[in-house]
């Protein structure tokens, strides 16, 4: 396992998780750390170390990306910059915190109640903890790991980025792990690095590669989607590698296939679908369904879509710019099936299956 530091980019079903677990597994030599934004991601983590192991790996830490800036980054040298008082948690914001406050005024600038530090600039503060030590946090954070893996890298935001660039820079061993094909979370709404946000962060790893700060590699099968949904699902990205589908299994419903609102009722019955909608607001003819973003992480045999507006332009037209604000949703909605997607339309005719270059037809049958 090479430790220059990586960005490994996995299409939807690649198994990333597997891929990360193994590598540290195989790897009882190293002390390694794993982190994550979400509760959820740290706890599939550490169930799949578990049953892979079959037992606890005293050289893996696990933890979320707020747990692992608190223990690792902030408090070892907090008192660099802050003497008032111990770091006692995070204060969650669902926006930008503090604005109009400069950062020389340090208490209110990144503390609620002089001992919370917001969440929006708990990367900040480690950076500055960091400069204030002169070099301190990191070099703790190289002797403590021999790597660090952060996985569901693109959830990633704001000064987040600028904590992995100087980590890299100060040779910080990482590997990052994610799709920003599949940012529907983000760890933070600052404004720095507002461009790198949700997708635009592929950007962002790749101005680092051309710095000579890690290697970007792709790696595009998935073992979850059969071929037609994988290649219904790069539409969405026509710019990205396409997907190579490793899904064999052959059954009665495979592929990809448009059913009116008419005749919903004995396709449920018959099939089963786990329907999804883009939230709350989109007419899902009465069926009970989940938010496209809520299903980020799971798998289903089959998916009904409801689609709203947005996405129903697209489908006529084939334009980018109908889902450009939506698309990492729909993308990680059509990725949770195995075998089929299926879509609610409005019009009258019979089911229609779509193959991957059926695209044309497909559109043209719709504008009837």
């Amino acid at each position: 396992m090479p430790l220059n530091n990586r960005i490994i980019i996995c299409a939807a079903g690649g198994g990333k998780t597997t891929l990360i677990v193994e590598e540290a597994l195989a790897r009882p030599d190293l002390r390694i750390g794993m982190t994550t934004y979400t509760n959820n991601n740290r706890d599939g983590i550490a169930s799949s170390l578990i049953f892979k192991k079959q037992a606890l790996a005293p050289h893996i830490t696990t933890s979320t990306w707020f747990s692992f800036l608190l223990k690792e980054a902030v408090r070892p040298y907090q008192r660099a910059v802050y003497k008032e008082s111990r770091v006692v948690g995070i204060d969650w914001v669902k926006g930008k915190s503090t604005q109009g406050i400069p950062v020389s005024k340090t208490r209110p600038f990144y503390f609620s109640k002089g001992k919370y530090l917001y969440s929006d600039k708990v990367s900040q503060f480690a950076c500055a903890c960091n400069v204030a030590s002169n070099g301190a946090v990191f070099a703790r954070l190289k002797e403590r790991f021999d790597v660090i893996y952060i996985d569901e890298v693109q959830d990633l935001a704001g000064y987040d980025l600028v904590l992995l660039e100087e980590m890299m820079k100060a040779g910080v061993p990482l590997v990052l792990v994610g799709d920003h094909r599949q940012s529907t979370y983000q760890t933070n709404h600052s404004g720095k690095y507002k461009q790198y946000a949700g997708y635009g962060i592929i950007a962002l790893f790749r101005k680092w590669e051309k710095k000579g700060l890690c290697s970007l590699v792709y790696q595009t099968h998935s073992h979850r989607c059969h071929p037609a949904v994988a290649a219904f699902s790069d539409q969405f990205f026509p710019e990205e590698p396409k997907t190579e589908s490793l899904n064999e299994t052959v059954t009665d419903h495979d592929g990809i296939f448009f059913i009116s609102s008419a005749d919903l009722l004995k396709y449920v019955e018959t099939f089963k679908p786990q329907s999804l909608r883009y939230d709350k607001k989109t007419l899902c003819s009465g069926y009970p369904a989940m938010n496209l973003g809520a299903s980020k992480g799971l798998t289903f045999n089959r998916v009904l879509i409801h689609p709203g507006p947005g996405c129903v332009r697209w489908l006529k037209t084939g334009a980018i710019k109908h889902v450009i604000n939506s698309r990492e949703k729909w993308y990680v909605g059509i990725t949770r099936a195995r075998q089929s997607v299926t879509m609610e339309t409005s019009t009258s005719q019979e089911s229609l299956p779509l193959l991957s270059n059926d695209i044309d037809v497909m559109r043209r049958l719709l504008h009837r």
